[in-house]
């Protein structure tokens, strides 16, 4: 049975592929000076953007349900058990005569990691499906056809319900049919005798489902020759550039096939280039303002295939870092093991809203729904961008102390309550601090807004000087103040009026 770590990314060599790490035993080389970079953020960002692409999964949505099931993103309570009536749905309406084996095997696989059972489904045996196809006479399999199906196969303890019926169809049988396919100069193609197929990624697609028999001397040795296709192929960047521009769709294939043949990525001197490695390459693809994966390093658009490439990739390299079952380990998993979003936002880090902002701004979850009321009043829904920031301009300043409150709902559909503020007020002038005033003083001083003019109403005459513009400090003269005497002080500055304070000399 399958033991190592496994990763489903979607990647160029055909919209089947997949990957696989180990659990254990990494290959010890020399310390080699590669580049430290922090994927944690990047990988939760682009978790949340693939998330909001497929909201509501569908029969097909394999690779996007399955980066999901295997990683630390919660989505929403409803979320696996919609993608399994849709599976549900489908099989009964259509069966399984349009579906290759490659994306059956995908489906067997997803289903696993949800916790259902693949060879108890709408009436069907996924497992005996896949090789009907694999073994009919009229069928000619693609190369990930067999690569799917083993990786299905020793992933769990499930199987065909008649071994010996379907025995051509066995994961020794296919992996001999896959060795069978590789080419001489180490590398494997997406069509069985297609040269011009031959990938890096589909390389290593065929490395990770060959890593659980190695073993075996025929199996090692297409391994290691795979191993130095692969690294022949590497640009300076230490990626691969298929399409002449960095590829995350190539480079998650291949962290994963390191890592499923026990190759640390990060200390392999041969997949290293001038401190490169695969995970700061990988990165090369990523747009922190998008939160998403471009095609190329420098696109303007994110690209949905390549960000489940890079999102997968990623979350395979974490579970590795964090010592977690394997990817595709998938013995242990079970529905009560995902990870479910049922938690409302509670903040919002609020930029200060005064009486001359000209926007109410802030930052929350991203890619979250933000509802804004003024004075009780609805007056924007805003989607927050890729660093959960919102901005909504004001026609005009609002005024001091209107209230302000925000509802923000992620992208689980979880609403939070609401968040209220007052907008503060910068300027109508402090409220003076008058110092203590004594019988027979010819000053009355203190405090006040840095600038402001400052008046001392004594009886039916004002008398006033203008606060320090560098600590707000102020002393107005005044005639020599009788006992009891009454002194009221405020402050001005521009049209604003600060309170008024009364205090009598002692």
């Amino acid at each position: 049975m399958f033991k190592t770590k496994w990763v489903l990314p979607a990647t160029l060599s055909s919209a089947l592929v997949l990957s696989i790490l180990p659990t254990t035993g990494i290959h010890a080389e020399a310390k080699t000076s590669v580049k430290e970079v922090a994927y944690e953020k990047d990988l939760a960002t682009s978790s949340a953007y693939l998330y909001k692409q497929a909201l509501v999964p569908t029969a097909f949505s394999n690779d996007t349900v399955m980066a999901f099931a295997r990683s630390n993103y919660g989505v929403n309570k409803n979320y696996y058990t919609t993608y399994y009536n849709e599976v549900v749905k489908s099989l009964k309406a259509d069966g399984v005569e349009k579906i290759a084996a490659g994306s059956l095997s995908k489906t067997i696989l997803t289903l696993n990691a949800i916790g259902k059972n693949p060879a108890k489904i709408a009436g069907f045996n996924l497992y005996d499906e896949v090789a009907k196809k694999l073994t009919d006479a009229k069928s000619s399999p693609l190369v990930s056809d067999y690569i799917y199906a083993i990786i299905a196969l020793d992933s769990n303890t499930q199987s065909f319900s008649d071994e010996t019926k379907y025995a051509d169809a066995n994961v020794k049988s296919l992996v001999k049919k896959l060795i069978a396919t590789q080419f001489a100069n180490g590398g494997y193609s997406w069509a069985q005798g297609s040269e011009q197929g031959i990938s890096a990624d589909m390389t290593a697609m065929a490395l990770i489902a060959l890593s659980n028999h190695s073993k075996d001397a025929s199996v090692k040795k297409s391994i290691d020759r795979g191993l130095k296709y692969m690294s022949g192929q590497l640009t300076p960047e230490a990626g691969y550039a298929p399409w002449g521009g960095n590829s995350a769709d190539s480079q998650a294939q291949v962290i994963l096939a390191l890592l499923a043949n026990n190759i640390n990525p990060k200390t392999k001197t041969a997949f290293i280039k001038k401190e490169n490695w695969a995970i700061s390459n990988i990165l090369l693809n990523y747009n922190k303002k998008l939160g998403a994966f471009t095609m190329k390093p420098g696109d303007a658009d994110a690209n949905l295939f390549t960000t489940n490439s890079g999102v997968t990739g990623l979350v395979a390299y974490d579970r590795y870092v964090k010592k977690e079952d394997s990817f595709y380990d998938l013995h242990n998993a079970s529905s009560k093991k995902l990870k479910i979003d049922a938690t409302a936002p509670k903040s919002v880090k609020q930029t200060k809203l005064t009486n001359t902002s000209k926007a109410i701004s802030g930052t929350t979850e991203p890619f979250a729904t933000v509802k804004l009321y003024v004075s009780n009043k609805a007056v924007a829904t805003i989607e927050t961008s890729a660093d959960g920031k919102f901005t909504h301009a004001l026609k005009k300043s609002l005024k001091a102390n209107t209230s302000v409150k925000v509802y923000v709902t992620d992208l689980a559909g979880n609403k939070s309550k609401a968040i209220s503020y007052k907008v503060v007020d910068v300027l109508t002038p402090a409220t003076p601090k008058v110092t203590k005033v004594v019988t027979g003083a010819k000053k009355v001083t203190g405090t006040t807004t840095k600038g402001a003019t400052v008046y001392a109403k004594i009886g039916s005459k004002t008398y006033k000087t203008v606060a320090s513009a560098k600590t707000g400090k102020f002393s107005i003269t005044v005639p020599a103040l009788k006992a009891k005497t009454s002194v009221k002080v405020s402050a001005k500055k521009g049209k604003y009026t600060s309170k008024s304070v009364t205090v009598k000399t002692k």
